[in-house]
């Protein structure tokens, strides 16, 4: 008989396996992909303490803590997809159920289980201070890393293998060989594997290593499961067999069987169903044996060093020069490839935001998007960045503002997203075949979709070369992706003249500061045609202004409107 638990994860990791999979272009509206982060009651506490407001999106994560003084940890036992994902991975590696009782009792087990308390306590204090550590120890987070830039790109890559060695192997099936699955590549892939994996096999060390003894959110959950209405009842029926004992995923019952430590017990049901007496029910209990066993202890010290390690933790990244200013000035150290998606919210509060979770980087259709290392500083350690010479934005679409959980990147109509300036391209001459070498060359200028670069004539040269209009230019990097040059591009997007507003109007933005994005007609992404087309193969409405009459207006620092 298959277990009340396993029927509940299964249908749960289903959900979060198609949500993430519906996490593209085109995005289904309506359709809630980012449901399970914004269920993490740590995304909640902890991003909206980091950013001083909290965000109404993560009301979710709340509602999560107010069940557990209900059911405890139900979450944890039947709906978190970590959860689920390491009890699956963790089967071959957990020792066997022929263990004593007072090797699996909660009073031989409870010496690592204090460390989620600390980890809960860092978190907070780093998030007090401005700076978010939410992304180091979210389940959710974590594993949805895990499943979008990890699982996600090995299963393409397998399908386009499999497809293509059944085509080559059967004849009956040559019409295979014009099917292929396009391939996606993420930096930081390797790591984030390592680290499930070191989670895994920790799993040799005590079933659930990670929910008993390291989980924040856990340890967040269980705060407010001390005394849950539904709890553990044991009858006078019972004969003190000890098998619940040694079959609790959590060792979350004590030497007595009759003693639960609720803010471990994750309520998933395996005691009841295997207690050879039917002494174990679940239920409100309004008489229950007091528990001398006591909860989980960091101690006053233990807590006290986890809340400094976080102060000064956050003190050492707000004061490393290459990042943000947290007064909402930008830090001119700031890397000049650090491109963000557009939409983002200004660099200080979109690292205050952002939980890494790797949901736009997963739905972005180009691949663009990745994971970055340092680029952003420790702080914005697996932040998404645009990496053109990989891949470009794609024009008609949005979904990276519409997968984000927290708010880093706006949800953006369209139109607001299509005057979106991250960054301008500028020509690095020594690289260019036509600067440098004198040789014809067209490619940045017939890719670019808004008309920013134009080939002028100069003395010396006998073909004409390549110039960047700053004020047509938004950034989306199909010059650079495009560019025939090895090695690094000879067009190249930074960060120069980025526009980034946490309220208002792009469009509006744009006006003021005399920019002028209009697609040419006719114009695609170049992916697949009809893929990205403005419908009607017309670009989207709201574009206005002629690119062929430059306006003088306020610009913000670092635009050049005139020609080189």
């Amino acid at each position: 008989m298959i277990r009340f638990q396993r029927i509940t994860q299964a249908a749960s990791l289903a959900v979060f396996c198609l949500l993430l999979l519906f996490a593209s272009h085109p995005h289904y509206e309506g359709l809630g992909v980012d449901l399970f982060l914004r269920l993490d009651p740590l995304v909640a506490v902890g991003t909206s303490l980091a950013a001083r407001d909290f965000v109404i999106g993560l009301v979710p994560g709340i509602a999560v803590l107010i069940a557990a003084l209900v059911a405890g940890r139900f979450f944890c036992g039947h709906i978190c997809p970590m959860g689920t994902t390491l009890d699956v991975l963790q089967i071959p590696l957990v020792p066997g159920t022929g263990r004593r009782v007072k090797e699996t009792a909660y009073e031989a087990t409870s010496g690592y289980r204090r460390w989620k308390h600390l980890f809960l306590a860092a978190v907070v204090a780093g998030a007090v201070a401005g700076v978010s550590l939410v992304h180091l120890g979210s389940p959710i987070s974590l594993i949805t890393r895990f499943y979008g830039i990890v699982a996600h790109p090995v299963l393409l890559l397998t399908g386009d293998t499999a497809i293509g060695a059944a085509s080559r192997l059967s004849s009956g099936f040559s019409e295979l060989a014009f099917v292929q699955i396009q391939h996606r590549v993420f930096a930081t892939n390797l790591f984030v594997a390592a680290l499930i994996l070191g989670i895994v096999v920790l799993a040799r060390i005590q079933p659930r290593f990670w929910c008993r003894n390291l989980c924040p959110a856990g340890a967040l959950i269980g705060l407010f499961s001390k005394s849950p209405l539904l709890k553990r009842r044991v009858s006078d029926s019972c004969n003190r067999c000890g098998r619940c004992i040694r079959e609790c995923p959590t060792s979350a019952i004590s030497e007595d069987p009759g003693r639960t430590i609720h803010t471990e017990c994750i309520v998933c049901l395996r005691c009841r169903e295997i207690c050879p007496e039917a002494a174990i029910s679940f239920g409100p209990a309004a008489k229950v044996a007091a528990v001398s066993v006591r909860n989980p202890d960091p101690g006053r010290r233990g807590i006290l060093a986890a809340l400094g390690t976080g102060l000064i933790g956050a003190g050492l990244l707000r004061t490393n020069i290459g990042q943000p200013l947290p007064s909402g000035r930008e830090n001119t150290m700031s890397d000049p490839e650090l491109i963000r998606p557009p939409g983002s919210i200004p660099e200080a509060a979109f690292l205050a935001e952002c939980i890494r979770c790797g949901e736009c980087m997963k739905a972005c259709p180009t691949n663009t998007l990745q994971p970055v290392w340092l680029k952003a500083g420790l702080e914005g350690l697996f932040s998404p960045v645009i990496t053109p010479r990989l891949a470009a934005c794609a024009i008609n679409c949005h979904v990276c503002g519409k997968v984000c959980p927290t708010g880093a990147i706006r949800n953006l109509p369209l139109v607001e997203k299509q005057h979106v300036k991250v960054g301008t391209a500028w020509v690095a001459r020594h690289n260019c075949l036509v600067w440098e070498q004198d040789k014809k060359c067209l490619v940045c200028d017939e890719v670019c979709p808004y008309n920013a670069v134009s080939f002028q004539p100069v003395p010396g040269r006998r073909n004409a070369v390549p110039f960047v209009t700053a004020n047509r230019c938004t950034g989306c990097g199909w010059c650079e992706t495009k560019c025939p040059v090895q090695g690094e591009s000879a067009i190249r997007v930074n960060i120069i003249g980025e526009v980034r507003i946490a309220t208002g109007s792009y469009v509006e933005k744009a006006r003021e500061y005399g920019l002028v994005f209009r697609t040419r007609d006719n114009s695609i992404d170049r992916i697949a045609p009809g893929t990205f087309d403005a419908p009607g193969g017309k670009p989207e409405t709201g574009f206005y202004g002629d690119p062929r009459e430059p306006q003088d207006s306020g610009l913000p620092p670092g635009f050049d409107l005139k020609k080189q």
